[in-house]
């Protein structure tokens, strides 16, 4: 009797987290536009505003209260992704042409545009101990750049080139360094903030595309999104890089959100059209706890922690079979089908 006793309590208990995991599309909203790809979004910290970076349609600003677009900020064609400033009324763009914009953030007043590089900047973050932005250059063949951006003077102070072909977003560790994924390399590595200096370089086993990071402060965790036959969400310790725990995730993720509040991890495939949801049962012990759908494509996301919402861009796309001319076509995406979903929580 008291095996069975056991077993209705885990079932209620798988129950009961899977419940409490459960995420439903709240809304679904299509916006107007080209057949053109899209960067990434970005919360604004003040407003309920998201900022979607739809390079060629432009930067969009979208309402997720009232879920709808306030407006296309003016001369912001190319927009690949946006980076907030604390204490600075200013939004930083950054461009496929290799500029940088400077907006108003109050107004959405397009004030500047900084010419940075030759080609495409993939991504940004705010540094504290620094007081500097670092952004980050798309793929460049074998080389990268991390440029110096002084958000206050609005100007570049300095550039340093990588032996990295792919840099994906980086992780600020909040001591004055931060993380980097080597994505082609197969490496994370962690560089001081004010030398550029490397401190730290973590290769994982069954690991060999790190993409996007997270990480939990208080528990002193760093979550690596792992590409590969077999997709993985890599545990480590945040200080030595020793691995905690794998956990399976979907193909090709390209972001993970943590939230603290419910101790759980979010980790969204566009190519498998899903949004896992893995709980936290302490540092070292990971179970996923539910598998959301979500729509092809949806491969970006924002995480809103204050109303537990995530956003995630998406469009409808043909995708043509392979050939000789062309053995990795790109997707074809739809005129007029760009969405935004808002997973809520239950």
């Amino acid at each position: 009797m008291k095996k069975y006793t056991w077993l209705f309590a885990l079932l209620i208990s798988t129950t009961a987290a899977a419940d409490s995991a459960a995420y439903h599309r709240q809304h679904r909203v299509t916006l107007p536009g080209s057949g053109d790809s899209w960067g990434f979004v970005g919360l604004d910290p003040t407003r309920p505003y998201l900022f979607v970076a739809r390079r060629e349609n432009g930067l969009t600003v979208f309402d997720v209260q009232h879920q709808k677009a306030v407006k296309t900020v003016a001369q912001s064609t190319g927009a690949n992704g946006v980076v907030f400033v604390p204490g600075l009324d200013r939004v930083f763009v950054l461009n496929t042409d290799g500029s940088l914009s400077v907006v108003q953030r109050s107004t959405l007043t397009p004030l500047k545009r900084i010419a940075v590089a030759h080609s495409n900047l993939n991504s940004a973050v705010y540094e504290p101990s620094t007081g500097k932005v670092i952004i980050v250059s798309g793929r460049r063949a074998d080389r990268s750049t991390l440029f110096e951006f002084d958000p206050k003077q609005e100007r570049i102070t300095g550039a340093h080139e990588l032996a990295v072909k792919k840099i994906d977003p980086l992780l600020i560790k909040g001591d004055g360094s931060f993380f980097l994924p080597m994505r082609d390399e197969g490496k994370v590595a962690r560089y001081a903030a004010s030398t550029f200096a490397v401190l730290d370089t973590w290769q994982f086993a069954d690991c060999p595309k790190p993409s996007a990071l997270a990480q939990d402060v208080e528990r002193q965790r760093v979550f690596v999104a792992c590409r590969g036959d077999t997709p993985l969400l890599i545990v480590a310790d945040r200080e030595t890089g020793e691995v905690k725990a794998r956990v399976p995730i979907g193909r090709d993720v390209n972001a993970v959100a943590y939230d603290p509040q419910h101790r759980r991890l979010l980790v969204p495939s566009g190519v498998d059209a899903n949004l896992t949801v893995i709980d936290q049962q302490d540092a070292d012990h990971y179970a996923v706890v539910a598998t959301i759908s979500t729509l092809p494509m949806a491969y970006n996301m924002a995480f809103d922690a204050q109303r537990q919402r995530v956003y995630l861009p998406a469009m409808d796309f043909v995708q043509p079979a392979p050939s000789k001319a062309e053995p990795k076509p790109d997707p074809q995406f739809q005129a007029g089908t760009f969405s935004i979903s808002t997973l809520a929580l239950d």
